[in-house]
């Protein structure tokens, strides 16, 4: 009777033997059958890893874990994001500074897509967006500027902001799409083709 109860517990040792050196992976069924009219063994089970909770519909845009697929213009709204702070400078187009025209310009063109210099050129460009609840990273948009006759033109990051140069005395800075001053001043939203 010693014997036997002496082999049941070496066959169970084993066995979670077996299941811890598996590093956490459920181990294979094995099938055994009773040898000397000892009982079987016990079954090792495990428990599988809990699923994480599911997100609610905002929790699960905000954390969106799919790859953002790098197109040129989800990279060129990286590069003008890169340009936070720096100062407008009326006419530029560079690193030094920038005007809202220039600041797409430079963006655009770190991605080897070239555009015009001038904000009516450029809203020439790519295909008028209808929704504009389907912006995307890269996509311009373009507003009634307060003086007469002038447009301004920025770059939609994400998240509902976008990218701008806005003023005189100004920097490039980061701006809510939805906020009531640009609401009121939009004019349209344009996705360029992906170069």
């Amino acid at each position: 009777m010693m014997r036997r109860a002496g082999s049941a517990a070496l066959v169970a040792g084993c066995l979670l033997l077996a299941a811890c050196a598996g590093g956490g992976r459920t181990p294979l069924p094995t099938v055994t059958g009773p040898t000397d009219g000892a009982p079987p063994a016990p079954p090792v089970t495990t428990v599988p890893e809990a699923a994480p909770p599911a997100a609610t519909s905002a929790e699960g845009a905000a954390r969106d874990t799919t790859p953002e697929v790098p197109t040129p213009t989800r990279l060129a709204a990286r590069h003008a994001v890169a340009q936070l702070g720096a100062p407008y400078l009326y006419g530029g187009a560079g690193p030094r500074g920038f005007d809202c025209s220039g600041l797409v310009q430079y963006a655009f063109g770190m991605v080897g897509v070239s555009l015009p210099r001038d904000t009516r050129e450029q809203r020439r460009r790519g295909r008028r967006l209808d929704d504009p609840r389907t912006l995307e990273p890269g996509d311009l948009l373009f507003f009634r500027d307060n003086r007469r006759g002038m447009m301004h033109v920025g770059l939609y990051v994400g998240d509902g902001r976008f990218v701008h140069a806005p003023s005189k005395g100004g920097k490039v800075r980061m701006d809510a799409f939805g906020a009531s001053h640009w609401q009121r001043r939009f004019i349209e939203a344009r996705r360029l083709a992906e170069a």
